[in-house]
């Protein structure tokens, strides 16, 4: 992998991206869907979702280490995960839904297929490094 992060960023790992992944579930749950939505809508601009801001992980562009805009990030979230994990490959096996899922695991970039779809990857940002949208290589 090739993307430039600054110091004190580094690409999540797997485990931690599944434990988000779950995360992201139970708090659609507990939010009833619409507080997790509108949640959502409100932290895209930061580039994460709200399991990832519960967790300080950020969702960078690959090619360039920069954060993922808010149109990359409702890319990601809304056209990957929703419409084209769910709606087109959910209804003709749930089981290749499950493997997607997973499919970080045994990908050379750590990404999912919405992250393959955006261009992006996941990092930790423990110390919020990537606060600004500013060159990192």
């Amino acid at each position: 992998m090739n993307t430039p992060l600054p110091p004190g960023v580094a690409v999540s790992t797997a485990g931690k991206r599944l434990g988000g992944y779950v995360l992201e579930v139970v708090l659609v749950i507990v939010t009833l869907v619409i507080g997790w939505l509108i949640w959502s809508l409100i932290v895209w601009g930061r580039s994460v979702s709200p399991g990832k801001q519960l967790l300080k992980m950020k969702v960078v562009k690959k090619d360039s280490g920069l954060r993922a805009s808010y149109g990359t990030m409702a890319l990601r979230e809304l056209v990957g995960k929703w419409i084209v994990v769910n709606l087109v490959i959910g209804s003709l096996c749930g089981l290749v839904t499950i493997v997607l899922d997973f499919m970080l695991l045994w990908d050379k970039d750590r990404q999912q297929l919405w992250d393959k779809i955006a261009g992006t990857i996941v990092v930790d940002d423990p110390n919020d490094v990537l606060a600004r949208d500013t060159p990192t290589g």
